[in-house]
Parts: C-alpha cells; sequence; structure tokens
C-alpha cells in the first residue's frame, strides 16, 4: 500500500522540493507492491469504505473523483502574500506565477482555453478563499459560457465526462447562478515557497472555512452515502468475493510475495493490457506478455552481443516465472476477487453521485473514487473496465468526427 506521502513523493521528489500530486495506484494493484502489509491495508480499505456505504462511522474519507479540466493552483504565495493562480507548473523548478491577467497572456498566451480559464479562475477564486488563506489545487469543472441547457437539464463537459443535472435541482441552480464551477481536493501546506510545501488532502474542517459566493460553484467532491443504493445482492457480492480473497490469502505461502521482486511493474503492465482487451491476468497470460515485450525489446538491437544478452536475461525471468508458477498464480487470484469486490464498491459509489454522468450521449460511470485512512494511506477505487469503456467510447467518437471531417 502507498501511503499518501509515499504517493506524493513517487517520481521524482527531493525532500527540499516539497511533495505534490503525481500517481495513485488502484487498490488491487498494491497487493503487487505492498507484500503482507499491503493485504492487510488494502482489506481495511474494503472494510471501512464498505461500512461507510451501510452509513456507519469510519475514520476513511471517501471523496468522488471528478473528470475535470484543467488543473489549477490557487491561493496566497507564502513569498509574498499576493493571491495567485497556475496550472500544475506552479510548482515547477522555474514555475510560471500568475497575479495578473497580464501574467496569464504573457506565461500562457501559446493556449488560448487556458489563459480564459485562468482568468476566470483569477477573477473569482478570491471571493472563497478562507479568511486565514492558504495554497490549494482543484479541478476546472465549467466557465459561465461553457453550460449547455438542453432537456430541462443543465449541462457541463470540462474533459471527457458530461455532467448533467436537472435545471430546477439544487446543483442544477448553483451551476445556472454561478460564473464557475471548480472542485477543490487538495491543500497544500509548509514553509518556504510554493516549491517546498507538501500536497494533502483537503479535510472536511478546512474546507468548511471557505467561504460561499454565488458566482463560484465550489463542488464539494465528498461521497455523500444513500444507503438505500447498497442493495442486498451487491452486499452478498462483495461478500463473496472479501471471502474468496481471504481464502486465497490464507492458501498461499508466506514467502510468495517475496517472488514478485522485481516483475511489479510489468505485471501491473501485463493488468493494464488484459483490462483493455476485456481479459483476466493469469500466469500463462503473463509470460506470453513479458514473451511479446522481448520480441519487441530485441528488434530495436542493433548487434548481436546485445541481443544475446537480452535473450539471456529474458530466459533467466522466465524461468523465474516458472518456477514460482503458484506463488503467482495466488497473488493474481487474490487480485481478481480483491478488483471484483472493489468494483461492487465503486458502483454503489457511482450510483450516490449528484450529477448524471455521461460520455458523448452515452450513459457511463463517474471516474471514481478516492479513499484515504487515518494513517495518510490513500487508494483509487476505479472499475477499470468502465474506465476503459469510457476511454473508447472517447476515442470511437473522435474517429467518428475526423471521418466525417474527411468526407
Amino acid at each position: 500500500m502507498i501511503s499518501f506521502r509515499q504517493y506524493l513523493a513517487e517520481q521524482e521528489q527531493a525532500e527540499e522540493q516539497g511533495k505534490h500530486l503525481t500517481h495513485l495506484r488502484h487498490l488491487e494493484d498494491n497487493l503487487i507492491y505492498g507484500n503482507h502489509v499491503g493485504v492487510g491495508t488494502t482489506s481495511d480499505f474494503l472494510d471501512s469504505v464498505h461500512d461507510h456505504l451501510l452509513g456507519k462511522k469510519t475514520t476513511t474519507h471517501v471523496s468522488t473523483k471528478f473528470d475535470g479540466a484543467p488543473s489549477i493552483a490557487y491561493g496566497n504565495d507564502p513569498s509574498n502574500g499576493k493571491f495567485f493562480v497556475a496550472s500544475k507548473s506552479a510548482f515547477n523548478k522555474n514555475p510560471k506565477i500568475n497575479y495578473t491577467d497580464q501574467d496569464i497572456e504573457q506565461n500562457h498566451g501559446h493556449a488560448p482555453g487556458l489563459v480564459q480559464k485562468l482568468k476566470d479562475a483569477l477573477h473569482h477564486l478570491p471571493k472563497i478563499m478562507p479568511k486565514t488563506g492558504g495554497v490549494f489545487q482543484g479541478d476546472m469543472m465549467y466557465s459561465k459560457g461553457d453550460l449547455q441547457r438542453k432537456d430541462n437539464k443543465v449541462h457541463f463537459t470540462p474533459n471527457l465526462i458530461t455532467y448533467s443535472a436537472p435545471k430546477d435541482s439544487a446543483e442544477g441552480k448553483k451551476a445556472l447562478n454561478s460564473k464557475i464551477g471548480i472542485v477543490t481536493h487538495t491543500e497544500y501546506t509548509g514553509r518556504g515557497g510554493l516549491q517546498s510545501m507538501s500536497a494533502g488532502p483537503l479535510k472536511a474542517s478546512r474546507r468548511a472555512e471557505f467561504q460561499h459566493h454565488p458566482d463560484v460553484n465550489d463542488i464539494d467532491p465528498t461521497d455523500k452515502v444513500d444507503t438505500s443504493n447498497f442493495t442486498p445482492d451487491e452486499q452478498k457480492k462483495f461478500a463473496m468475493h472479501k471471502e474468496a480473497f481471504r481464502k486465497s490469502y490464507l492458501g498461499a505461502k508466506t514467502d510468495a510475495f517475496d517472488s514478485l521482486a522485481g516483475h511489479e511493474s510489468d505485471l501491473e503492465a501485463h493488468v493494464n493490457d488484459q483490462v483493455r482487451k476485456g481479459g483476466r491476468p493469469t500466469v500463462q497470460g503473463y509470460m506470453n506478455f513479458l514473451a511479446d515485450r522481448h520480441k519487441k525489446e530485441i528488434s530495436k538491437l542493433k548487434t548481436q552481443a546485445a541481443i544475446d544478452r537480452k535473450k539471456q536475461a529474458f530466459a533467466k525471468r522466465l524461468d523465474h516465472v516458472n518456477a514460482n508458477s503458484e506463488h503467482f498464480k495466488k497473488i493474481l487470484d487474490m487480485h481478481h476477487h480483491m478488483q471484483k469486490a472493489k468494483d461492487v464498491l465503486t458502483n454503489v459509489m457511482a450510483k450516490n453521485g449528484r450529477f448524471e454522468t455521461s460520455i458523448h450521449g452515452e450513459p457511463a460511470a463517474p471516474e471514481g473514487a478516492v479513499a484515504v485512512n487515518k494513517n495518510g494511506d490513500m487508494t483509487k477505487f476505479v472499475n477499470r473496465a468502465e474506465f476503459s469503456r469510457s476511454n473508447l467510447l472517447g476515442v470511437a467518437f473522435r474517429k467518428k468526427g475526423q471521418e466525417s471531417a474527411a468526407e
């Protein structure tokens, strides 16, 4: 299991640079990296999110992932106290910090769409800033001109997913009466300049300090539980996969996870490949995946000596998988049942959403959710098959548009 601090530091973070938002793993993939500790933490995540959806009090915070764009950092620059907005470049070695419209035009004039979004943020986000200040990050959902009215609903499409709400609903009214919509999910803290600050999830107590203004639809991503959405059949299905996961774990030898050393990233890539293809990861499938990668790598080599070295390394990796096939199988069984149990919970959370979601007119689930426990461990709950389908919908629509344009 990856902790929030590890997650933020994963790519390139030296201590003096601060810790900024990078990569977050799927819940079940933490089994590949986390050894026995990861098993316990991911299992606890399943139980706590399960209890959360039943309306029970837990110490795990669950928030909806919104498909917004662009991502915007904003707040009071700790170096001078001035209000600023920025893209993710705020945390680069040579940051582009914007205090005025002129700064935005100078720093981002090559991207007119981004320029307008940053200007909208600069003009309106000060209206909701906590009186105590701070530095935050969120996803822009729309500006006033992005809203569409159709079928007695209001719609906005910041990226791939379209969000819709009845005009007369609470969410519809807030959108229609506002000038921008944003989902703020992160707060930066720490001494020094922006580069030395570290990111963390925006806590409920801190969110409560934000001011209210009709010009800004400040969308709270916190999952709003409706216990009726978690049906008895879904609870039964969850329990079945959770128990199958438990039995697979108890049936594995204590050194099973040691066999994955050096194979973590390749095995995760095999999982992603099977998600795209609609298949299930297996030991034989993994070996086939390695063989395909090996062929591609060999084709790029020019000397026989390099080819021979690559072949020897590949043979060694394949021998290792063969010798530990039972270990790999047990872990992939655990991975499968954890994913299935997680999918049940993810699909329930999708029903809790306050917006209807679609992609190019086709109903689609929200992007997923993020869970953070009391220790700062965090992971994402995403139905990978549905997410893959959503991406394919987007690709198909773009291809259709290109074909129409060519006719």
